[in-house]
Protein backbone atom coordinates (compact mmCIF):
# COMPACT_ATOMS: atom_id res chain seq x y z
CA UNK A 1 0.00 0.00 0.00
CA UNK A 2 1.67 3.14 -1.16
CA UNK A 3 -0.34 6.09 0.03
CA UNK A 4 0.88 9.37 1.42
CA UNK A 5 -0.28 10.21 4.91
CA UNK A 6 -1.29 13.57 3.51
CA UNK A 7 -3.94 11.96 1.29
CA UNK A 8 -6.45 11.97 4.17
CA UNK A 9 -4.83 14.33 6.66
CA UNK A 10 -6.98 17.38 7.29
CA UNK A 11 -10.23 15.68 6.29
CA UNK A 12 -13.24 15.20 8.52
CA UNK A 13 -12.55 11.45 8.43
CA UNK A 14 -8.94 11.88 9.62
CA UNK A 15 -10.03 14.20 12.41
CA UNK A 16 -12.74 11.81 13.58
CA UNK A 17 -10.42 8.80 13.67
CA UNK A 18 -7.65 10.81 15.32
CA UNK A 19 -10.06 11.86 18.09
CA UNK A 20 -11.41 8.34 18.60
CA UNK A 21 -7.93 6.85 18.85
CA UNK A 22 -6.80 9.57 21.25
CA UNK A 23 -9.84 8.96 23.46
CA UNK A 24 -9.25 5.20 23.55
CA UNK A 25 -5.56 5.67 24.31
CA UNK A 26 -6.29 8.17 27.07
CA UNK A 27 -8.77 5.80 28.71
CA UNK A 28 -6.31 2.90 28.46
CA UNK A 29 -8.63 0.86 26.25
CA UNK A 30 -6.04 0.60 23.48
CA UNK A 31 -2.32 1.16 23.04
CA UNK A 32 -0.97 2.23 19.67
CA UNK A 33 2.60 1.03 19.27
CA UNK A 34 3.20 2.45 15.82
CA UNK A 35 3.10 5.97 14.46
CA UNK A 36 -0.46 7.29 14.93
CA UNK A 37 -0.38 8.87 11.44
CA UNK A 38 0.28 5.43 9.93
CA UNK A 39 -2.61 3.88 11.86
CA UNK A 40 -5.02 6.67 10.92
CA UNK A 41 -3.97 6.55 7.25
CA UNK A 42 -4.45 2.79 7.19
CA UNK A 43 -7.91 3.05 8.77
CA UNK A 44 -8.94 5.83 6.37
CA UNK A 45 -7.73 3.86 3.35
CA UNK A 46 -9.54 0.70 4.46
CA UNK A 47 -12.81 2.49 5.22
CA UNK A 48 -12.73 4.25 1.85
CA UNK A 49 -11.99 0.94 0.09
CA UNK A 50 -14.97 -0.65 1.85
CA UNK A 51 -17.11 2.23 0.58
CA UNK A 52 -18.44 3.08 4.04
CA UNK A 53 -17.20 6.68 3.94
CA UNK A 54 -19.49 9.49 2.80
CA UNK A 55 -18.37 12.30 0.53
CA UNK A 56 -18.76 14.67 3.48
CA UNK A 57 -16.13 12.73 5.43
CA UNK A 58 -13.57 13.55 2.76
CA UNK A 59 -14.11 17.29 2.99
CA UNK A 60 -11.52 19.47 4.71
CA UNK A 61 -12.14 19.76 8.43
CA UNK A 62 -13.20 23.21 9.51
CA UNK A 63 -10.91 24.48 12.29
CA UNK A 64 -12.68 24.41 15.64
CA UNK A 65 -15.65 22.45 14.28
CA UNK A 66 -16.42 19.49 16.49
CA UNK A 67 -12.99 19.22 18.01
CA UNK A 68 -12.76 16.13 20.21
Amino acid sequence: MTSSKNEFQGTVLWSALEGIIAELEASGEIAVNTAPAYVITYMCRELVAMKVVTDAAMLPRRPGAGEP
